[in-house]
């Protein structure tokens, strides 16, 4: 799960004051570590025969972590592509909104010294973000890198699933009507930092697939702790791999999964950017992680060596 207003996580959680920022999510620890709790002591609820979320899949799929930064700068078409050519499967973008209402690639406001909700889409093409990169000897860049916009991302990859997440409220409308024109609905899915972006959007486009949100949480505890029957009104669920320490310490299980799995939820959990990681990751069954290194993910996941 991703996020929320007290406690930002996005696939289950609930409203802990125990706040860290992990990755590009913030993430409320205390929910995980209860909501594990209750999987571990409640196991399936019984009779608990949801109908399989479309975006289940028989092997882990590959996703290219936006704000990955292995192969270029986070959230360009560049590292992008260059993730799916070392194995990924989805690609991932981080959204915002610019000053003249365009959907462009970011995980942060700030991009150099331009501000994305206050700078026009042609004022931000000045930017080059290979001047943003913390990382730019891991890979030759030979010519400038620019922001993308949402559209620009779908002409791309054509043929790939799109994972995308609101930073910000203001463009789901924009998104709703890019889908319907492009024909994407259907290999997409929403989520958002924060309830609010998600929730519009879902008014706006019921049609395609958003992510668990934090006003689900309650009910998704009780249906734990009771075992009565649930299914999840929506198709994914983003539970971090692992997170805090010590009491609020939280890492995701097998039982986990399947408890999810069961309630119709498919599982896409984040980050594994590491060896041991991905190998924990191999043992889980979940349906897709997110990585900044999909070559690696590629060499453990599918033991491409």
């Amino acid at each position: 799960a991703r996020r929320g207003s007290g406690a930002p996580c996005r696939s289950i959680r609930s409203r802990s004051t125990a706040v860290i920022h992990i990755g590009r999510r913030w993430l409320a620890i205390g929910c995980w570590a209860a909501l594990l709790g209750a999987c571990s002591s409640s196991g399936q609820s019984a009779g608990a025969l949801c109908p399989p979320s479309t975006f289940r899949s028989d092997r882990t799929l590959i996703i290219a972590h936006a704000s990955g930064d292995w192969f270029g700068p986070p959230n360009s078409i560049e590292m992008l592509a260059a993730s799916v050519a070392a194995g990924a499967d989805i690609v991932d973008l981080d959204v915002r909104v610019t000053a003249d209402g365009a959907l462009v690639g970011g995980h942060d406001d700030q991009v150099g010294d331009r501000s994305i909700s206050a700078s026009t889409l042609a004022e931000l093409r000045h930017i080059d973000l290979r001047d943003t990169w913390s990382n730019p000897a891991r890979r030759a860049l030979g010519t400038p890198v620019r922001i993308p916009t949402v559209e620009e991302l779908f002409d791309a990859f054509p043929d790939r699933r799109v994972s995308l997440e609101f930073k910000t409220t203001g463009g789901e409308q924009a998104l709703c009507d890019l889908l319907a024109s492009t024909g994407r609905a259907q290999d997409v899915y929403v989520g958002s930092a924060g309830d609010a972006a998600v929730d519009r959007f879902k008014q706006i486009c019921p049609g395609v697939v958003t992510t668990v949100t934090d006003a689900m949480v309650p009910t998704m505890m009780a249906a734990r702790e009771t075992k009565e029957r649930w299914c999840a009104p929506v198709g994914i669920g983003q539970p971090p791999l692992r997170a805090g320490s010590g009491s609020a310490a939280f890492r995701l299980t097998k039982e986990f999964v399947e408890w999810d799995h069961a309630h119709g939820l498919a599982v896409y959990t984040w980050t594994a950017d590491d060896e041991a990681s991905l190998q924990y990751v191999a043992s889980l069954s979940v349906d897709g992680v997110y990585t900044a290194r999909p070559d690696l993910a590629q060499r453990i996941l599918r033991g491409d060596r």
